[in-house]
């Protein structure tokens, strides 16, 4: 919270538009992230990737979604959206009970979609628009807004739903899990990107919005980032 409320400053920028005061710290944690990235997580990743078979990697990516799924229930009430909020309630009962804990996503064959809210929305719906971008070890691409959402869902949420069974080793699992989703986006990013970390903030501030508008964006909004680039 403390983090949250260092950024409620007015910047210079408008709503939502890419903010990297920070950029020269956020480079160096970005590099040293990506270099344990390149020698252990990304080796794991793509080792469990080959050897775990599609259908179980799937289950396991399942499970733990279905835990954090508790965590967008909670952010769609406080962002005023019943509606979003019944959904993954819904999800997370269906998933939990007839896909067995969570390993089949039932739910998503019943028409319940994953509506994917997080303490971040939750902060930009009631009004903190405008904030500075972070590059955090553990969370990675952020802002000082997003962050604690970020931590909240990745650290503490599979903490409070699982309890002590969430030790060390099902934490590992979960972070190989992840990072093994995400092989294919880095690697594309890496043997395409002149700029990789501009690259990712970009990528990021596109999708945060994405998300807050719930896929629908203001059009005015992105012509007027068209306009400022040029």
């Amino acid at each position: 919270m403390v983090l949250a409320l260092s950024g409620c400053t007015v910047l210079p920028v408008s709503e939502y538009a890419v903010s990297d005061t920070l950029e020269k710290g956020n480079r160096v944690s970005y590099g040293v992230v990506e270099f344990v990235d390149k020698v252990l997580a990304r080796p794991l990743a793509a080792a469990y990737s080959y050897i775990v078979p599609p259908p179980l990697q799937k289950g396991i990516a399942n499970i733990f979604l279905n835990i954090r799924t508790a965590d967008s229930a909670i952010n769609g009430l406080l962002q005023g959206k019943p509606k979003s909020a019944r959904t993954d309630l819904a999800r997370l009962l269906l998933n939990t009970t007839l896909g067995v804990g969570g390993i089949f996503d039932v739910a998503t064959r019943m028409g319940l979609k994953y509506q994917e809210e997080d303490f971040g929305q939750t902060l930009a719906v009631w009004g903190y628009t405008r904030t500075r971008y972070v590059y955090f070890p553990v969370v990675g691409p952020s802002t000082i807004r997003d962050l604690p959402g970020a931590m909240i869902n990745r650290i503490l949420t599979p903490r409070l739903i699982v309890g002590s069974n969430y030790n060390f080793w099902i934490g590992t699992l979960d972070t190989v899990s992840y990072r093994a989703e995400n092989l294919q986006a880095t690697d594309i990013r890496d043997a395409s990107a002149l700029d990789p970390y501009s690259f990712t903030r970009e990528a990021y501030y596109q999708r945060r919005k994405y998300l807050i508008f719930d896929g629908d964006p203001p059009v005015e909004d992105m012509f007027e980032e068209f306009f400022e680039d040029e």
